[in-house]
């Protein structure tokens, strides 16, 4: 064998150049498709937790439960509690005259992912997603409003949150929450009247396509008014609207 034209320098030098080429396709391709898997598994588990903080805020509401505890893991992004007051989301029902108009503030618990643009957010009792930038939302669990079909009763909850600052937290964290207290109301709508509720979006975020699917869906079944935003349902004998407010006192 004639080792006379071989050159170990030569060899090192193309290994290594091997090797720095490998590193730099990995790191040019396989690292952003890395942080955006990382990403989409921090947003699916924002989803979960927000959706078991749902369940513990009916728990307060309609269990008679005082006093809830969720424990949740906030990775990838930043948890945030929104007083109703500073939130800027409205909810207007009327029962088809003047006599009974009522603007409802809604407050909100919002996780922003710090790798992508999904916004989650629990606002009045609905999970719901979006993307920052990006007009569209979509409702992952719904709130509990419906229609009875045997009494002609349309039934509407409202979910106050509350707090005594705003709270932002990244990291493991425990939202305690207690019910501060409920008020139910039961009006009378007359034949030929239509129950109106008009959906205004927080400047944060705009969650009006999610809302729109869900009241113009099966189990309110109202229609969508000439007026944006504004939404009806005729056939109701008696509009009963349930206030709950929800203080969060710590994350």
């Amino acid at each position: 064998m004639n080792d006379k034209a071989v050159s170990e320098a030569v060899g090192f030098v193309l290994i290594l150049g091997i090797v720095i080429s490998g590193i730099g396709l990995v790191t040019l391709y396989g690292y952003p498709v890395l942080v955006k898997e990382q990403s989409n598994t921090d947003v699916k588990n924002m989803e979960r937790a927000m959706i078991v903080i749902q369940n513990d805020m009916k728990s307060l509401c309609f269990k008679n439960v005082p006093y809830k505890e969720t424990s949740l893991q906030v990775s990838g992004g930043t948890f945030e509690v929104i007083n109703a007051s500073q939130y800027g989301c409205f909810i207007n029902v009327t029962n088809g005259t003047t006599l009974f108009q009522k603007n409802y503030t809604v407050g909100a618990l919002t996780y922003r992912s710090d790798r992508g643009t999904a916004v989650t957010t629990l606002e009045n009792g609905a999970v719901m997603i979006r993307q920052d930038g990006a007009t569209g939302s979509a409702m992952l669990a719904e709130p509990r409003w419906f229609y009875d079909n045997s009494t002609d009763t349309l039934v509407i909850y409202i979910m106050n949150i509350t707090t005594d600052t705003l709270m932002a937290k990244s990291g493991m964290t425990t939202v305690r929450m207690g019910l501060e207290g409920s008020e139910t109301q039961s009006i009378p709508v007359a034949p030929g009247d239509n129950v109106t509720v008009e959906y205004t979006s927080s400047p944060s975020g705009d969650y009006s396509t999610a809302w729109e699917n869900y009241l113009t869906g099966a189990s309110v079944g109202m229609q969508r008014s000439a007026l944006n935003s504004y939404y009806e349902r005729n056939d109701v004998k008696t509009l009963v609207i349930k206030e709950y407010r929800i203080k969060i006192h710590d994350i």
